[in-house]
């Protein structure tokens, strides 16, 4: 798959931009503050429907404007697709696809698969399980609509909960349904989340091994307070440890007035050599089981999709060491359409890569695609 065309509508500093993209290789090339991120986050936000810098719309919106709207032609191995997310500060999100009003802004995930990759995410190994429980939902939404659903109602039965645990004299009968909403939705969580944990995990470690010259084993672990033992979990399963585990922690959620179990305090962790990566790797190995992971979910989104998501690279190559950029730049397969931002062109060691490309040159939120010779 591949976005053949993006329109944008005062979107942060675009107030209108219309462009039209290579199905490879698409440099975006300026200096700081100009806007590059902001163009490869319009892809992303027509990807998940959501931006991966704030959680607040209204900060999407070009100053001085009350609505934005940004469009795509996507191509799939299915034929042309069209999505478009509409945002206003005193409307909803409205989201059309193929020129259909959808009521559902959660219908806009799995229409253009995406890998994005920002020096943001140098932080994932060390930073908090919030990360990684995000990490592994996008990813995870991106591949099931199916989860995705359960997702939601998971998220908006646990904060029914967590309103019904701060009230003096909780209402058992009603407690009794939010527990058995957030076993059934947990349960599904858990046991996905590991099935696609199980996938990655060798797949990063093969490239994790390349980049450390054979020196380094990565492993990747599902962490949660359901035990998978030595059978794959199911559902049944995990939905019986999570009745179990809800009653032993009873007395603890009502002193605390917050819900202690479910998926909502599991983790991914990353070790390398058996031993944990975010307490005791270095920053180097830390980097480069990011990269890895990376580049696995590249892989297991294209054995899913049975195509390549689009990868956007936002200025990681200026954040990298020669060795893993290269490796980064040469991991990236024919038949993926790359998106990469940077400050200076000698980041990418551009000579390496195929012909099929576009440069674009971007300074104070305007556009120019500059002739391929540039490069």
């Amino acid at each position: 798959m591949w976005v053949r065309s993006l329109q944008l509508h005062h979107y942060r500093n675009y107030k209108e931009l219309d462009l039209s993209f290579s199905p490879g290789l698409n440099v975006v090339h300026g200096d700081n503050a100009q806007g590059k991120t902001n163009l490869l986050e319009s892809i992303y936000l027509l990807s998940t429907g959501k931006s991966h810098r704030t959680s607040r719309d209204a900060e999407l919106i070009m100053a001085g404007s009350n609505l934005l709207t940004a469009k795509a032609s996507v191509m799939r191995q299915t034929g042309e697709m069209s999505l478009e997310l509409t945002l206003g500060t005193e409307t909803r999100k409205q989201l059309r696809i193929n020129g259909i009003t959808e009521q559902r802004i959660a219908s806009l995930v799995g229409n253009l698969g995406s890998v994005f990759f920002s020096p943001d995410d140098l932080q994932l190994v060390k930073g908090a399980p919030a990360g990684r429980r995000r990490f592994l939902d996008i990813e995870i939404s991106q591949l099931s609509q199916t989860y995705l659903h359960h997702l939601i109602a998971y998220t908006k039965v646990m904060q029914q909960r967590n309103t019904l645990l701060k009230r003096e004299g909780v209402d058992r009968s009603l407690m009794e349904i939010y527990d058995q909403q957030l076993v059934a939705t947990g349960a599904q969580l858990i046991v996905r989340r590991a099935q696609s944990v199980a996938r990655l995990s060798p797949l990063a470690a093969t490239y994790h091994e390349t980049l450390s010259s054979g020196r380094e084993q990565l492993l990747l672990q599902y962490e949660s307070q359901v035990v998978a033992n030595d059978e794959p979990l199911t559902i049944p399963a995990a939905e019986e440890q999570l009745w179990r585990l809800l009653e032993q922690r009873r007395r603890d959620e009502m002193r605390r007035q917050i819900t202690l179990v479910g998926p909502h305090r599991d983790d991914l962790q990353f070790q390398i050599n058996g031993t944990d990566a975010r307490l005791y790797g270095s920053q180097g190995q830390q980097r480069t089981a990011v990269l890895a992971l990376k580049l696995a979910e590249l892989q297991y989104m294209y054995e899913e999709l049975g195509e390549y998501p689009v990868l956007l690279l936002d200025d990681v190559a200026s954040e990298l060491d020669p060795h893993r950029r290269h490796f980064l730049l040469h991991a990236v397969r024919e038949g993926v359409q790359t998106f990469v931002s940077c400050t200076d062109l000698e980041d990418l060691m551009v000579r390496t890569w195929p012909s099929d490309h576009a440069l674009f040159q971007v300074q104070t939120g305007q556009v120019t695609e500059l002739e391929k010779g540039a490069l």
